[in-house]
């Protein structure tokens, strides 16, 4: 005779488990000893073989209703990868659509670089012509200069 712990210990499940069992299926204890209901060996080999026959359903249900929420976990998770990819293509399309105004901002630039560098070298080039006739107009202003420090009178050097 054994107590429903000595049964489900053999069985290695619980011992809820086992007095579940014999509830559901109606089974009454051989002997009572303070407390602790006792069952004969026809009863233990009837509740062994009935929890036994069960566990395969209940491992199959189990699995079953595993492999729904990890199904539906799969489908969340996919769709929440899917919602992501989407936010970050269009954040892609944006940045490209940035880098294409930077482009054509730095093509800008560097057009008005090329024009602002030939400008320059226009104004060099001025600049160095005006210095030219700069120096010109004085030396011809020296050659027209007839009085020097020599053709002075002594009376005309304070002038």
């Amino acid at each position: 005779m054994k107590t429903i712990k000595q049964i489900a210990d053999e069985l290695g499940v619980s011992k809820q488990k086992v007095y579940r069992f014999i509830v559901r299926n109606h089974i009454t204890a051989s002997s009572e000893v303070k407390q602790s209901k006792l069952y004969d060996e026809a009863t233990e080999m009837l509740i062994k073989q009935g929890i036994l026959e069960d566990e395969p359903y209940q491992k199959s249900y189990h699995e079953a209703h595993q492999n729904h929420i990890n199904d539906t976990v799969s489908e969340a998770v996919i769709e929440l990868l899917r919602k992501e990819m989407e936010q970050k293509n269009e954040q892609l399309q944006e940045k490209d659509r940035q880098i294409r105004e930077k482009d054509q901002q730095i093509s800008e630039m560097q057009a008005q670089l090329s024009m602002n560098q030939k400008l320059m070298d226009q104004e060099q080039q001025l600049h160095m012509i005006m210095e030219r006739k700069y120096q010109l107009i004085e030396q011809l202003h020296d050659q027209e200069k007839p009085d020097t420090v020599d053709d002075k009178k002594w009376w005309q050097f304070w002038k």
